[in-house]
């Protein structure tokens, strides 16, 4: 009788113990599905300044860094925010001295994607010192962390060296301005090149699009523009000045829409 009893409990304590075997397996299991979430855009950036045109050139490169797609939402048709600042006062507020579209924009960029923003801000005439330029990407990644990604840069702006005037009597050469041209979604446009710069002008009804400067082969700039009030105008700066007889091409395309291209000169 005894021998009995001392084994039915022997048999328990194996019951009991193989059970608690099993309950320690299931946490294992969770972490073997566990995922990390994916990083942020990263963000590049490159300034020049024109002491001369009184321009800022800017090239910004924003990239997924993700070894797969993801989701990226911006609030507004804005995709950055550009700052310059002289010590603490603010001389250029990018999202202050232009308008932007309150529609929610929703892309997906695949792995590794990079996308460039070439600009170039006209800028009232700057003092000669020290300038500071702050980035903040505005493109959210669905499920990333939800934190601000800058990038920070800086410019020096010389101070001008005063050259005696001489006498001559030379008309001073003025730069030709280009004639209208009208097509597609465009009307009007107006591409005037002076040296390095190229300053374009004109109307639509798109909100935003996307412009390129080529030869039909070679690609010297890029960016967006947005419009406000049906009308656009913004600045190219190219790496040299264009040669004479060289045939360039604008190409303006609406997010979504055709090319329409305009000849340079």
């Amino acid at each position: 009788m005894k021998k009995t009893w001392l084994l039915a409990v022997v048999t328990a304590i194996i019951l009991v113990v193989a059970g608690c075997g099993k309950e320690e397996a299931k946490p294992s299991q969770v972490n073997s599905d566990s995922s990390e979430p994916p990083s942020p855009l990263t963000l590049d950036t490159e300034v020049a300044y024109d002491s001369e045109d009184h321009a800022l050139s800017a090239t910004i490169k924003m990239t997924n860094p993700n070894k797969e797609a993801v989701d990226v939402t911006f609030n507004t048709s804005q995709r950055y925010q550009l700052i310059i600042k002289q010590g603490d006062e603010t001389v250029f507020d990018y999202g202050s001295e232009f308008m932007f579209t309150e529609s929610i924009i929703e892309e997906t960029w695949e792995a590794d994607e990079q996308k460039i923003f070439d600009e170039v801000f006209l800028l009232d005439e700057l003092e000669a010192g020290e300038y500071s330029v702050e980035v903040i990407g505005l493109g959210q990644v669905d499920g990333a962390p939800e934190i601000a990604v800058t990038d920070e840069t800086s410019f020096t702006v010389e101070r001008a060296v005063e050259e005696p005037e001489e006498d001559t009597t030379e008309t001073p050469e003025e730069t030709p301005s280009s004639e209208p041209q009208t097509d597609g979604a465009f009307r009007d446009v107006k591409i005037d090149v002076n040296g390095t710069m190229i300053q374009v002008s004109g109307f639509t009804e798109e909100v935003e699009f996307e412009w390129s400067v080529s030869d039909g082969h070679n690609l010297y700039a890029q960016g967006a523009a947005e419009v406000t009030g049906g009308s656009f105008t913004f600045g190219v700066l190219l790496d040299e000045a264009p040669a004479e007889g060289q045939k360039l091409f604008l190409e303006l395309t609406p997010i979504g829409g055709d090319v329409t291209s305009f000849q340079i000169q």
